[in-house]
C-alpha cells in the first residue's frame, strides 16, 4: 500500500503504512518481489502468485478468502472438493480438509466463504444446487488450528440453521478469538439476522437466535452486507445492513459485561424505535458492503456500498451520543441506467461483479477485466483485462483488511494487485477542486508539488481579497519577491506587505544548525528586509490622523520586531543606517528605544537631556548597567530631579563608587538638592557602611552647617576612639570653630585630649556640658584640676556657698579646704561649719578604715606564718605499692610527682593528660623549654675541655636545673584529680565534630 501523509482528508481515513511501501513480503510473483518499486511505476499493478499447492489437490480455483495473512482457497472438480488454507509470510504446509462427503451425493453447491479478522475460523454457505435436489440451505463451520510443523483443519455441518441460506457475516472482532468466534451475526437470502457462537468445543450445542426480520415474511430479501462495529473509546455498537436497495443502521450501548448482542436489536423489535434505512432504486439483484480502516484498526470510518445508483462513499461517526452513524453519501456514478437496454452479455461485461476498497479508489471487478476509481474525482486511474483462455474466468477480488493486501483471482490463478503509493496526485485534485488545505497537507513531502499548491492558493486568496492570507502564503513559496512586493504595495493596507516580508526575513534568519554561518549575499539580504520593515513601521506608527489606539497598537507590534534575536543582531551591525533612518521619521521614542535595545544608552540619555526629558533620562539610566553614565549624567539630574535622581542612586546601592559621585553632590543650589545630598550620604554612610573620609567629612560639614543635633548624633555613633573614627577630627574641629557649633568642638577637643580648652568652652553655654566633659578624663588628679576650674568659675565673684557644696557632692575629688580659696578672706565661717565638719568626720573615718585594714593585715601574715612553719614539718610517707593514678602500675618504677593532696603520677603519665589541657600560650612555653633542654643537655665545647673551670660547669648545671623546674612548674602546677579535671569539667569531650565525623567514616 502507499506510504501514509500528515494530513489525510477527512472522510477518508489513511492507512499507516511499513518503510517498504505496503504488501505482503512474502508474494512470490511471476516478476520477482513485487515491492522494488519505480517511482514511476503505476499506481496498480498485477503481479501472479505462486501458492504451493500439494500435488495431490486439483480442479478449478472455486472461491477465496484471506484475513490476517491467512489465505483459504477452495479447490473443485466434479469428483472431489478440496479446502487449502496457506500462511503467505512463511512457507508452511497448506492446511487441507477435504469437502466431498459434505457435497457429492448431497445436492449441495457452495456459494460462499466467509472468515473472521483472525483467520481461525470459516464459515462456507451451502445451498441446493437445484430446486429438486431434495435438501435445505445448510453451511459448514471450519475451525483451524497450526503448529511450526503442520495445519488442522476441523470441518463440521451446523444443523440449527438448516432451511436458511447464509449471504452475510458480521464477525466480532471485539470478543472473538482463536478458539471461539464469540457472539457473531448471520444474514440469511430471506432479511433474517440470527446470532450465534461457534467453536470447536460446542460440537451440536450451537445456540441459534433470532434478531430480527428485514424480510418480513418475503421469500427473497438477501442480506447482503452486515458489519459489526464499536465506536472508539465507548461501548456504543453500530450495526450496518444492506439488501439489494436498502442500507440499514442499527445501534445501541451495552454493558460492559454484556456479550451477547440481543440488546441491539431489543428496541428496534420492540417498536420503540426504527433503524435508520437509506433506500436506493435498483434493478440489480445484489448489493455489496466495503469498509476501509487503517491496518491493525477495529474501526474504519469509510464505507462504500456498491448498489443499483453506483457505489455510494462516505466515512462512520465516531461521536458516541451521535444520531446519524453513516454520514457522506459520495455517488460514483456507473451509468447502471445505460446498460439496462443492453443484451445480457454486454451487461454482463458493463457492470461490476464486486470491488474492494483503499484509500483512495475503488477496485471494481467486471467480468472480464479490473478497473480502479478514484473516490476523489471518479476519475479511472487503471484498467486491466484479464485474458480468460490464459489465465481462467474471473472469479472475484478480495482484500485483507488487517494488512491491506488486495487478491484477484480466477479460475486458474491468484493474482496480487499491488498499490503503490496512490496517494501520488491526490495533492492535484484536491487543488484542482480548491480544497487548498487538503492539497498543501499531501503536496507536503514533495517541494515541488507543494510550491505549485502554495502559489495557487495565494492568488486566490488575493483574488478574494484575503491579502493577509495571501501574504502568509507568498511568503512560503519561491515567487519572486518584486513580483510579490509591487502586487502588494498598491493597497492602502500596509498589513499584508508587512507580514509577507516578516515571513520571508523568518526564512532567511531560520536556518539548520549545520547551515549556522551565512554568506555576504544572505546577510545583505536580510540587511535590506529589515531595514524596510522598520521603515514600514514608523510609517504606521507616525501615520498622521489616526488615534492612539492605533499608534500604540503599532507601537507595540514594532518593539517585539525590534526584540527578535536576529533583528536585533543586524541592527546592531548596521546601527548608523538604522539610526539614521529613524532620525528621518523625527521619531525621539524610537530612537531613544532602538539606542537602549542595542546597548548604546549614552546616546539615550544625551538625547533625552537635549530634549528635557529629564525623568525618561533618569529611567534610562536605571535600566542600563554601566556605572559610568551615572557619573557623567548626574550632576544635571540632581539639578532638575533631586529626589528621584538620589532613588535612583540609592537603587544602584554598591554598584557605584560612591567618592566618584561627589562632584555630583557638591552642587547643592536649592534646599531640596542638599536634603537629597545629605540622604544619600546618609544611605552610603549607615548602609553602604562607607568609610571613605571625603564622604564623612562632607556630610559633618552639612551637619555642623545645617543639622547640628544631627552632627552630635553623628559623633557619638562614630564613637570617642580617635583610631576608630572615619572623619578627620581637626578637620572637622576647624569646621566647627569656623561654624561655632560649641557643642561639637567640646566633642572633638576632648578626643584631641585638650580637656581644659573643652571644660572652660563648655563653660560660657552649658555647666552640664562641662562637668559631664570635666568627668571624662581617667586621671583623677586632671578630673581634680578640671573640676577646680569649674568651681573657681561657678563660685569666684558669687560668693554662692550652696554652689560650693553642692560641687562637693558632685565630685569626691573636691574638698572644702580646695574650695575656700575661692570666697573671700571675710566671709563667715559659720556658712562653712556643717562642710567642715562632714570633712573631718570623714578624715577620721578614714583614719579607722586605715588602722583596721592595718590589723587585718598583721592578723594575716601572723597566720601565713603559722602555716609555713606546719609546712616545713610535713613529711610524706611511701611504700613500694604506691600506683600512678594513670596508668595503675608501680610508682617508683619512673620518675613521678606526688602532691600534697595524695594523688601521684609517673611523670610521663601526668605529662600526656595535662599537655592537651594547656592554654595555647603554656603550650609554645613548654614547646620552647623542651627545644632548649635539648640544647643545652651537652656540656658546650668549652665544657668538656681540660681547661673549663669549675664555675662554668656550675653555670652550664644551674641553666639546666631552671629549664627543667620550669617545665615541671608547668606539668605539675596543680593535681590532675584535684585540680585540672575540675577546671574542665564544663569542657566538650569533642571540639572539632567535622574531624570526628570524618575519621569515623
Amino acid at each position: 500500500m502507499a506510504q501514509g501523509l500528515p494530513n489525510q482528508p477527512k472522510f477518508l481515513p489513511r492507512i499507516e503504512r511499513n518503510a517498504s511501501g505496503a504488501g505482503n513480503s512474502y508474494v512470490a510473483t511471476a516478476s520477482g518481489n513485487p515491492f522494488e518499486t519505480d517511482e514511476d511505476e503505476e499506481i496498480f499493478s498485477r503481479h501472479k502468485m505462486v501458492l504451493r499447492v500439494p500435488s495431490n489437490c486439483t480442479g478449478d480455483l472455486m472461491h477465496l478468502a484471506v484475513s490476517r495473512n491467512w489465505l483459504f482457497c477452495l479447490l473443485g472438480t466434479p469428483e472431489r472438493t478440496t479446502l487449502l488454507r496457506f500462511f503467505l509470510p512463511r512457507a508452511i504446509p497448506p492446511g487441507e480438509a477435504a469437502l466431498e462427503k459434505y457435497l457429492s451425493g448431497s445436492g449441495y453447491k457452495i456459494t460462499k466463504m466467509f472468515l473472521d479478522p483472525t483467520g481461525h475460523h470459516l464459515i462456507i454457505a451451502l445451498v441446493p444446487k437445484s430446486a429438486t435436489a431434495g435438501v435445505s440451505p445448510d453451511f459448514l463451520y471450519v475451525h483451524c488450528l497450526e503448529s511450526p510443523q503442520a495445519q488442522q483443519l476441523k470441518v463440521r455441518r451446523i444443523e440449527r440453521f438448516k432451511d436458511h441460506e447464509i449471504t452475510a457475516v458480521a464477525f466480532n472482532p471485539y470478543h472473538g478469538n482463536e478458539s471461539t468466534t464469540g457472539s457473531i451475526l448471520l444474514g440469511t437470502s430471506r432479511g433474517l439476522i440470527f446470532e450465534t457462537e461457534l467453536n470447536p468445543a460446542a460440537d451440536g450445542h450451537v445456540q441459534r437466535k433470532q434478531l430480527y426480520d428485514l424480510g418480513l415474511g418475503r421469500p427473497k430479501y438477501p442480506i447482503t452486507g452486515l458489519k459489526l462495529l464499536r465506536v472508539p473509546n465507548s461501548s456504543r455498537f453500530i450495526i450496518v445492513v444492506t439488501s439489494p436497495e436498502c442500507i440499514y443502521t442499527f445501534q445501541e450501548t451495552l454493558k460492559a459485561e454484556e456479550r451477547s448482542l440481543q440488546a441491539i436489536f431489543a428496541g428496534y423489535v420492540s417498536g420503540v424505535q426504527e433503524p435508520h434505512c437509506e433506500e436506493r432504486k435498483t434493478d440489480l439483484s445484489y448489493s455489496q458492503l466495503r469498509f476501509f480502516a487503517p491496518p491493525n484498526s477495529k474501526y474504519p470510518k469509510q464505507w462504500a456500498w456498491l448498489c443499483g445508483e453506483g457505489i455510494r462513499v462516505g466515512e462512520l461517526s465516531i461521536e458516541a451520543n451521535s444520531a446519524t452513524t453513516v454520514i457522506g453519501s459520495t455517488l460514483i456514478n456507473l451509468d447502471f441506467e445505460k446498460s439496462m437496454h443492453l443484451s445480457y452479455e454486454e451487461r454482463r461485461l458493463n457492470i461490476p461483479k464486486t470491488f474492494v476498497l483503499t484509500e483512495y479508489h475503488a477496485v471494481l471487478l467486471y467480468a472480464d477485466h479490473i478497473r480502479a476509481i478514484c473516490l476523489l474525482n471518479q476519475e479511472q486511474v487503471y484498467q486491466e483485462t484479464f485474458d480468460e483462455a490464459r489465465v481462467g474466468k474471473l472469479l472475484s477480488i478480495e482484500r485483507d483488511e488487517l494488512t491491506g493486501s488486495i487478491y484477484v483471482y480466477t479460475v486458474k490463478s491468484v493474482f496480487n494487485l499491488r498499490v503503490t503509493r496512490e496517494e501520488r496526485n491526490v495533492w492535484r485534485i484536491y487543488l484542482d477542486k480548491g480544497q487548498y488545505e487538503l492539497a498543501t497537507a499531501h503536496a507536503a513531502e514533495d517541494p515541488e508539488n507543494l510550491q505549485l499548491v502554495l502559489g495557487q492558493r495565494a492568488d486566490a486568496a488575493f483574488a478574494d481579497g484575503s491579502y493577509q492570507v495571501a501574504a502568509d502564503y507568498y511568503a512560503e513559496t519561491d515567487k519572486s519577491f518584486e513580483e510579490v512586493c509591487l502586487k502588494f504595495m498598491v493597497l492602502p493596507d500596509k498589513r499584508p506587505i508587512i507580514n509577507y516580508v516578516k515571513k520571508r526575513l523568518s526564512r532567511l534568519t531560520t536556518r539548520p544548525v549545520e547551515t549556522e554561518t551565512v554568506d555576504e549575499e544572505e546577510a545583505d539580504s536580510i540587511k535590506a528586509l529589515v531595514i524596510w520593515l522598520i521603515d514600514l513601521y514608523l510609517i504606521q506608527i507616525n501615520m498622521p490622523d489616526q488615534d492612539e489606539e492605533w499608534r500604540k497598537a503599532w507601537q507595540t507590534e514594532y518593539d517585539e520586531f525590534m526584540m527578535e534575536a536576529p533583528v536585533l543582531a543586524c541592527t546592531r551591525q548596521n546601527r548608523d543606517s538604522v539610526q539614521q533612518l529613524i532620525a528621518e521619521h523625527a521619531d525621539p521614542h524610537n530612537m531613544a528605544q532602538f539606542a537602549i535595545a542595542i546597548g548604546d544608552y549614552e546616546e539615550v540619555v544625551g538625547q533625552q537631556l537635549k530634549a528635557s526629558r529629564y525623568a525618561e533620562a533618569l529611567q534610562t539610566l536605571i535600566n542600563q548597567r554601566n556605572p559610568e553614565l551615572f557619573y557623567k549624567y548626574a550632576p544635571e539630574l540632581m539639578v532638575k530631579l533631586p529626589k528621584p535622581t538620589v532613588d535612583a542612586l540609592m537603587t544602584q546601592g554598591s554598584r557605584l563608587d560612591v567618592t566618584k559621585l561627589v562632584p555630583t553632590l557638591i552642587l547643592m543650589e536649592t534646599q531640596e538638592q542638599r536634603e537629597q545630598t545629605q540622604r544619600y550620604l546618609e544611605f552610603a554612610i549607615y548602609k553602604l557602611n562607607n568609610t571613605d573620609d571625603a564622604i564623612h567629612n562632607f556630610l559633618l560639614h552639612l551637619y555642623a552647617e545645617h543639622e547640628p543635633k544631627l552632627l552630635m548624633k553623628y559623633l557619638e555613633i562614630q564613637g570617642r576612639d580617635e583610631s576608630l573614627v572615619h572623619y578627620d577630627i581637626h578637620y572637622a574641629l576647624k569646621v566647627c570653630t569656623d561654624l561655632d557649633v560649641k557643642e561639637a568642638r567640646v566633642f572633638l577637643e576632648c578626643m584631641l585630649r585638650k580637656w581644659l580648652s573643652a571644660v572652660e568652652l563648655a563653660l560660657t553655654f552649658d555647666m552640664k556640658l562641662a562637668k559631664e566633659t570635666a568627668s571624662r578624663p581617667s586621671d583623677s588628679e586632671l578630673r581634680r584640676k578640671l573640676w577646680l576650674r569649674i568651681a573657681y568659675h561657678d563660685i569666684k565673684g558669687t560668693n554662692d556657698v550652696k554652689k560650693a557644696l553642692n560641687l562637693l557632692k558632685e565630685c569626691d575629688l573636691l574638698r572644702i579646704e580646695d574650695l575656700l580659696p575661692f570666697f573671700p578672706d571675710f566671709e563667715k565661717i559659720d556658712n562653712f561649719k556643717e562642710p567642715i565638719c562632714d570633712a573631718l568626720r570623714e578624715y577620721n573615718k578614714r583614719i579607722q578604715e586605715l588602722q583596721r585594714e592595718m590589723a587585718e593585715t598583721q592578723e594575716q601574715s601572723e597566720r601565713i606564718t603559722a602555716e609555713l612553719e606546719q609546712v616545713r614539718e610535713y613529711s610524706i610517707t611511701m611504700t613500694a605499692e604506691d600506683t600512678c593514678g594513670v596508668c595503675e602500675m608501680m610508682l617508683m618504677v619512673k620518675p613521678f610527682f606526688f602532691f600534697i593532696c595524695g594523688h601521684k603520677f609517673h611523670s610521663d603519665c601526668l605529662e600526656k593528660q595535662v599537655v592537651p589541657m594547656l592554654s595555647k600560650e603554656q603550650l609554645r612555653r613548654l614547646t620552647s623549654l623542651r627545644q632548649q633542654l635539648e640544647t643545652e643537655v651537652e656540656p658546650p665545647a668549652q665544657a668538656q675541655s681540660i681547661a673549663m673551670s669549675n664555675q662554668q660547669a656550675k653555670e652550664w648545671q644551674r641553666k639546666i636545673a631552671t629549664i627543667k623546674t620550669e617545665i615541671e612548674d608547668i606539668l605539675a602546677a596543680d593535681c590532675l584529680f584535684c585540680g585540672l579535671l575540675i577546671d574542665t569539667i564544663d569542657q566538650p569531650f569533642v571540639d572539632d565534630w567535622e574531624q570526628v565525623n570524618v575519621e569515623w567514616e
